[in-house]
């Protein structure tokens, strides 16, 4: 059996925002959110890559992170979707603003349907491919453990949810972060 290496690139470019403290209405800024793109990956037999290979893993991370990029700015632009990048906490009085609530709602389901996909698919793996007499038993077991780690987890993000939405509902005012775009125009551009 052959050993293979994993070689990883990640690109990531800082954001410049600022805002209004919905809470002391102080102005807050320049901050800055790194936006980090999936990291691209490629297997090789090899401790070392070639130059062709290694320019298509740079190429690969940098699509990622435009991708990335504009996926954050049509959320933030046309849904009003903040990125849990752009932190919301007020440095002089850390208090959370309303406009990070829409990130963390949009991020709710994701982690509970991954749980309840994998344990689909690992029910159904102990079921056909176990070698015991009581598949079916084992299979409901490996099921019931992933639906109530999703069930947990979900629970916890609507914890979450309205904790922030209940420290941010007795500000009277409702402000949005200013996102300075033309700091990543380039990578919008491509």
């Amino acid at each position: 059996m052959g050993t293979y290496y994993k070689h990883t690139k990640t690109e990531s470019i800082d954001v410049p925002y600022s805002f209004r403290c919905e809470q002391c209405l102080k102005e807050v800024g320049p901050l800055r959110a790194a936006i980090q793109g999936p990291t691209a990956e490629f297997n090789s037999n090899f401790k070392e890559i070639s130059y062709d290979r290694q320019e298509k893993l740079n190429q690969k991370a940098h699509a990622n992170l435009v991708k990335k990029i504009k996926e954050t700015y049509q959320n933030a632009t046309e849904k009003q979707i903040y990125s849990s990048e752009f932190k919301d906490e007020c440095p002089f009085c850390h208090k959370p603003q309303s406009w990070a609530v829409s990130g963390l709602k949009k991020d709710m389901f994701s982690t509970p349907i991954v749980c309840i996909f994998l344990g689909i698919i690992l029910a159904a793996g102990c079921y056909f491919f176990s070698g015991m007499d009581n598949n079916l038993a084992i299979a409901i077991i490996v099921a019931a453990f992933f639906f109530a780690a999703a069930v947990i987890i979900l629970i916890v993000n609507i914890i979450k949810v309205g904790s922030k939405v209940k420290k941010t509902s007795s500000s009277a005012q409702k402000n949005v972060p200013v996102i300075e775009w033309s700091a990543v125009q380039h990578l919008l551009n491509e």
